[in-house]
């Protein structure tokens, strides 16, 4: 039997054994049958009332059965279900001369019950006496099918991999010129897949110059892969620093046709090495001065000098060592702000708990203005360190014995105005101009903390004189932060 269903099969009692109809058509039946019992596909012949009158042994090897299990039956016997309707539609309609397809594919039921599909090409012939009979050729593709469904599967999932990947992906020619770029290196540069693909990838670095580019080609000709570091340039003019992981790929007959690229983008990490290097230059300056005051105040003490100079020398041992456990303390705070989550935070008690401590320590006059309750504002809980490094600035370099200190505070639906100003010796316009900038020691690690905790915040802060024009006559720092969203209650 054929398939899982039970069917009732039966054969016609006027059709020829082993198809002697069809070997008449031949003066050797011998070669006929030879030649096609040997063919790469099934061959069948269809007749009256869906009957199949003939079967190679190739097609009968198809079908799962033998020659005898075949012919004699309703070919429909053997189609999967939902195919018999398809096909047997088509059956009459070509034999009525309607246009149909004559190559399709339809799935069929093995005599061990397995499901195939087979490819069919069909066409009408007559015979001798004149009788119309359906000439069949069909080849098992169920392994094509499958294999071209694994193909376009992994197609799919490699297309997935590549564009939903974190890093950049570029493959270009062997003339250098980019004829690939997944969504990451795109979004990356800032362009459009369009605006990349056709250039050179040269052109979207100003780093490399004709010589290197030209050298990095000819290395991957010799088949040479190869790291670097290289620094591209985005459509906005930003430098984004990559490392770039190149290999060549050649064709079947061992010809370069170009490279395979992964970008991997380094900022985060220029940054961090960034900010140790800026922190170790501070300490290392900054330090060492408090170092040198420290080893000439020590000198004095084992001179003979005045007890005045001796209580001077160990009061400035003891502010040298204060100056430096601050310094570090400062270094340590500024090496938690990445890892602080922000939140909501309620500025108005901070404020007030900080002008407190500045009045106490540093005898302070502190004229506060437009503070009110329940100002919050997006930071984390390290909003105080910066608060205070802003009203110690305004205090701690001011000679004078009274000192003055103003402090404003505005607030809109969207962000709050903070302005911290002082009577004290003031800031030059030129170094205003590199207060937050400068690479080295110049602003102080209090100045580079509050500077990097406001761009954290999503803020800003600028400097000014606190009287236009005048800078002897003291400093203005000007900060805004965000309102926190309201919570919906």
């Amino acid at each position: 039997m054929m398939g899982t269903e039970k069917r009732t099969r039966k054969r016609k009692s006027n059709i020829p054994d082993k198809a002697e109809q069809l070997f008449e058509l031949s003066s050797d039946k011998g070669i006929l049958k030879l030649i096609l019992d040997n063919a790469h596909e099934g061959i069948a012949v269809i007749g009256d009332d869906y009957i199949l009158e003939y079967i190679n042994e190739p097609g009968a090897r198809i079908f799962g059965g033998l020659v005898d299990d075949l012919v004699g039956y309703d070919f429909r016997q053997f189609l999967k279900d939902d195919m018999v309707k398809i096909v047997a539609e088509r059956y009459e309609k070509r034999r009525k001369g309607e246009e149909v397809p004559d190559v399709y594919s339809f799935r069929i039921l093995r005599k061990d019950g397995g499901e195939i599909t087979l490819e069919g090409r069909v066409e009408l012939f007559r015979t001798a006496d004149g009788k119309l009979k359906t000439f069949a050729h069909f080849l098992d593709i169920t392994q094509l099918l499958e294999n071209r469904d694994a193909l376009q599967e992994s197609e799919t999932r490699y297309k997935l991999l590549v564009e939903t990947m974190n890093d950049g992906l570029a493959i270009d020619n062997e003339k250098g010129e980019l004829v690939y770029a997944n969504e990451a290196f795109s979004r990356m540069l800032g362009y459009k897949p369009d605006e990349i693909i056709g250039k050179r990838w040269i052109e979207f670095t100003k780093e490399m110059t004709m010589n290197g580019f030209k050298e990095k080609v000819s290395a991957r000709k010799t088949g040479i892969s190869e790291s670097y570091e290289l620094i591209w340039t985005s459509k906005i003019g930003e430098l984004i620093p990559t490392i770039v992981s190149a290999t060549p790929y050649f064709n079947r007959n061992g010809n370069f046709i170009g490279t395979f690229a992964v970008i991997t983008e380094i900022s985060a990490q220029k940054q961090a090495e960034e900010t140790v290097q800026f922190y170790l230059d501070l300490l290392s300056h900054d330090i060492a001065n408090q170092l040198q005051v420290i080893m000439t105040s020590s000198g004095l003490l084992e001179e003979e000098v005045p007890a005045s100079y001796i209580d001077d020398a160990r009061k400035d041992i003891l502010d040298a060592v204060e100056r430096c456990n601050r310094l570090i303390t400062k270094v340590k705070r500024a090496a938690q702000i990445r890892f602080i989550p922000l939140s909501r935070i309620d500025l108005t008690p901070v404020i007030k708990e900080k002008i407190k401590v500045l009045e106490r320590v540093y005898n302070a006059k502190v004229h506060l203005t437009g503070l009110k309750k329940g100002i919050i504002v997006e930071a984390d809980v390290l909003l105080g360190e910066m608060i205070w490094n802003l009203l110690e600035n305004a205090t701690r370099h001011n000679p004078k014995e009274e000192k003055q200190v103003w402090v404003t505070c505005e607030v809109d639906s969207e962000s709050c105005r903070l302005t911290i100003a002082d009577d004290g010796p003031g800031i030059s316009d030129m170094r205003k101009k590199i207060l937050f900038t400068e690479r080295k020691y110049g602003g102080g690690v209090g100045i580079a903390l509050v500077s990097q905790m406001i761009r954290k915040y999503g803020g800003t802060i600028d400097v000014q004189d606190r009287v236009i024009g005048k800078p002897a006559m003291g400093t203005k720092f000007l900060v805004t932060l965000r309102m926190a969203e309201r919570r919906k209650d």
